[in-house]
């Protein structure tokens, strides 16, 4: 009888831990945001275009692209890293492949050796027809409409006292909002770590993520989703709503 019991109470613990860390996480509800996935991305990182129409997203390796607002995906470049940002010069986009920190701690995103002429759905080599593959642009930033910034701020806890500031344990990143002088932290209804953001032409604001999960008040890694998509949140409203 003993030995049932035993049993039983091992049975009612291993079924407490499994719930703990669900193999699917919950489905994402919120009045203000959407969540669209991409499968076995991993992690998503530049944005281009809107999901009304063309959005194209860098995941950690490859870049997609859907027409019907993340229902299906088209893989139109494999790239074997990340795409750190999209430069649209006229009607041709630039993919920008390095991730650099210049002397006045100024992150850029530069160097594209492709480019598309068709949203995405195509891609070049600039050699191929002697086009500059030296791009810059400011990393994940971006200036709307000259009233305010938005920009991920990346936070680093240092190993020591005596650590470079780019050195130490990666936290939770921000998005932080600059307006007329002073500075805010948008307050976002996730925590997985943000790798990238963009703004489409009607104000939504585009969320880069990956499955990596981060405590709210501390910022440190804590788990991750068992998924391995690419994960990019949408704002419902335009971004001017989201600051106010």
């Amino acid at each position: 009888m003993k030995l049932l019991k035993t049993i039983a109470v091992m049975m009612v613990l291993s079924s407490c831990a499994k719930k703990e860390v669900p193999d699917v996480p919950p489905t994402f509800n919120d009045p203000n945001w959407i969540r669209i996935e991409i499968a076995n991305g991993r992690e998503a990182h530049a944005v281009y275009g809107n999901i009304d129409d063309t959005l194209m997203v860098s995941t950690l390796t490859e870049i997609y692209q859907t027409t019907d607002k993340g229902k299906t995906w088209r893989k139109t470049k494999v790239n074997h890293q990340p795409i750190y940002g999209f430069l649209s010069v006229k009607d041709t986009v630039f993919a920008l492949q390095s991730n650099s920190l210049l002397k006045n701690n100024l992150r850029m995103a530069t160097f594209s050796q492709y480019f598309s002429l068709d949203k995405g759905f195509t891609w070049d080599w600039c050699i191929k027809y002697g086009i500059s593959e030296q791009r810059i642009q400011e990393f994940a930033t971006l200036n709307l409409d000259n009233q305010f910034k938005i920009k991920l701020k990346e936070n680093i806890e240092p190993y020591n006292k005596d650590s470079d500031p780019w050195s130490g344990y990666v936290l939770k990143s921000d998005i932080q909002i600059f307006k007329k002088g002073t500075s805010k932290i948008i307050q976002v209804p996730f925590d997985n770590q943000i790798n990238n953001i963009h703004v489409d032409k009607s104000g939504k604001l585009y969320v880069s993520a990956g499955r990596a999960i981060h405590d709210k008040k501390t910022g440190k890694y804590l788990s991750a989703e068992k998924s391995e998509a690419a994960i990019i949140y949408i704002s419902k409203k335009n971004v001017s709503q989201l600051i106010d």
